[in-house]
């Protein structure tokens, strides 16, 4: 009993610290502050790879990352247009690279979770969900997005939705997406001052922008995260009319931002209503946000940019404690090791390593045009640095230290009565593992991948997993890890009936299998209908029209109806 308390324990606090060993938004989490539980490379003076992109890239881009797999955006300005790849986060051998949709598209990575990642077309406003197996096109959400995919990106739900600026357009200012169909779960249309906006983190129970506009007070809103309902706001908080600076969040209901053309402000949330705890005047205030990122300490003092420096500000009072000398920087941002280690990239062209209080370099490296890339601390101390041009390189933490745990699974969702497989992805070679299943038959193993995980009674269920090796332990929490629904749910609710489709993109046809008896139909995005058919159980070829595009198949069978995206290449 002892044991499972200190191990529930451990869990409750790292929960509360939000840190994993994956990258899913730009500052690492939900919570945007940019600390990690990864120890980084300690210098830079042997790459672990170095690889070259057959695409250009006009800015080195975010890096996203989950286990063994980053994804990063690859953009030209002239003409503007962009893809997607993903990679082999150890080798840093290509995997895939984004779905052809169109010849003027341009693609940011905003999140990647095990669920997906997630793409918006900055031309369209389009919103995808890419399997991140192959890169498939696993759904396009029916709303837009007003989202520049370079900088802000998307938070989740504790159950994996993603969550982002809708279309302003639309009126849809803050919307959540189902993480399976991209249908619209709930949508706030609070007014949200200027779009693209990249004032947006999520904890627990809540999401936080900041809202208003121009003739509108500019306030800090909190928004519920199940139902998107607005809950309440502070009070009118001084600066411009608009507000593109980002959002930090801290321990204890902690948020801080920087006002467009104002201070920066710590607040917290009680719950029921905002404090104002402090706030900080700059050296120069400036009205455009090109230095708001905030990154956290490991003791939860603040990195901030200010003018010319680099300061670490106290979390009680806002009081500068140390700094950096005086340089350069554009757009820069911040992320934090497990060893207190500052990761710092100028976007103007270098990436520096500080000891914590900023007085001593650790490192220093130059990467032309590496503006958006966020340093992103990834599995077994790996770091991964993109910039102009093809080059894409990483570094590595050389040392021994105490795992990081993390975790994946075969299957997210599942019928009651159906079984899962878990794998064990942690950092720094852990020997020792105990997992704990919430509500599954089997409440604990000692395996390093336990496989046959069954689960007979609907609900979503957290997973446990604490590992360890001669150098210390670690543990993790997954809440909301493993979805059970009903054993006669339809194929909305659940994924896949043996259905097979391939190759996809196509360009004269595809093979389908599907289960026998179900009614096969592909109709474009305008509801014209090119293809009725029924499924045999075995494969059979069907021709596609010659048009570049999307098509809709959508398969009805006794057990439900389903729908699956065809992307035909010129």
């Amino acid at each position: 009993m002892k044991r499972t308390f200190i191990f529930l324990f451990s869990l409750f606090m790292f929960l509360q610290a939000g840190m994993t060993q994956n990258w899913s938004s730009f500052g690492g989490g939900n919570d945007r502050s940019g600390r990690s539980k990864i120890t980084g490379p300690s210098s830079v003076n042997t790459a672990l790879w170095s690889v070259n992109s057959p695409l250009q890239t006009t800015l080195g881009n975010a890096v996203y990352t989950f286990g063994d797999r980053f994804v990063t955006s690859r953009i030209t300005f002239s003409p503007y247009r962009g893809s997607v790849e993903c990679r082999n986060l150890q080798t840093g051998a290509l995997l895939w690279t984004s779905p052809f949709i169109s010849n003027t598209s341009i693609l940011y990575v905003i999140g990647f979770t095990e669920d997906g990642v997630y793409v918006n077309d900055y031309a369209t406003g389009e919103i995808y969900a890419l399997y991140p197996e192959d890169g498939r096109i696993r759904w396009k959400a029916p709303i837009r997005s007003t989202t520049f995919g370079a900088y802000p990106g998307c938070v989740f739900a504790c159950n994996g939705d993603p969550i982002l600026a809708g279309r302003s357009e639309d009126g849809r200012f803050t919307v959540r997406l189902d993480k399976h169909t991209g249908q619209l779960v709930w949508s706030n249309n609070t007014l949200i001052a200027v779009t693209p906006n990249a004032a947006l983190a999520a904890a627990e129970n809540r999401v936080y922008r900041i809202t208003g506009g121009i003739t509108l007070p500019i306030v800090l809103t909190a928004i519920d995260i199940e139902t998107g309902k607005t809950l309440y706001s502070s009070s009118p908080i001084p600066g411009d009319g608009d507000q593109e600076n980002p959002i930090t969040l801290g321990p204890g209901g902690k948020i801080y931002f920087w006002r467009d053309g104002g201070k920066l402000y710590a607040y917290e949330d009680d719950g029921n209503s905002f404090r104002e705890l402090w706030s900080y005047t700059p050296q120069v205030i400036t009205g455009a946000a090109l230095s708001g990122n905030i990154s956290l300490s490991a003791d939860g003092d603040l990195y901030v940019f200010d003018t010319d420096r680099v300061l670490k500000l106290d979390q009680l009072t806002g009081d500068p404690v140390s700094g950096t000398a005086s340089f350069s920087f554009s757009q820069p941002s911040i992320s934090v090791g497990a060893d207190s280690t500052v990761y710092l990239n100028d976007g103007k062209g270098q990436f520096y390593a500080y000891t914590a209080d900023l007085q001593n370099k650790k490192w220093q490296l130059a990467a032309n045009g590496n503006v958006y890339c966020n340093p992103a601390l990834a599995k077994d101390g790996i770091l991964v640095l993109t910039q102009a041009g093809t080059r894409i390189i990483a570094y590595k933490y050389s040392g021994e230290r105490a795992p990081v745990a993390d975790i994946s699974v075969s299957k997210l969702r599942i019928m009651a009565g159906e079984s899962v497989d878990f794998y064990d992805q942690s950092s720094y070679g852990p020997e020792e593992w105990e997992w704990t299943f919430t509500g599954a038959r089997t409440a604990s193993s000692s395996e390093k991948d336990p496989r046959a995980i069954f689960y007979d009674a609907e609900g979503v269920y957290d997973v446990g997993l604490r590992v360890r090796n001669a150098q210390g332990a670690d543990s993790l929490m997954a809440f909301c890890k493993i979805e059970v629904v009903s054993a006669t749910a339809t194929e909305n609710e659940v994924d896949d009936w043996d259905i097979r489709i391939y190759p996809n993109p196509a360009r004269d046809g595809i093979w389908v299998q599907a289960p026998v008896g179900a009614e096969l139909q592909i109709h474009n995005l305008q509801g014209s209908v090119c293809y009725k058919g029924q499924g045999t159980g075995e494969k059979h070829y069907i021709d596609l029209p010659p048009i570049p595009g999307l098509l809709i198949l959508q398969i009805t069978h006794d057990k439900g109806s389903t729908t699956r995206i065809i992307q035909v290449q010129p």
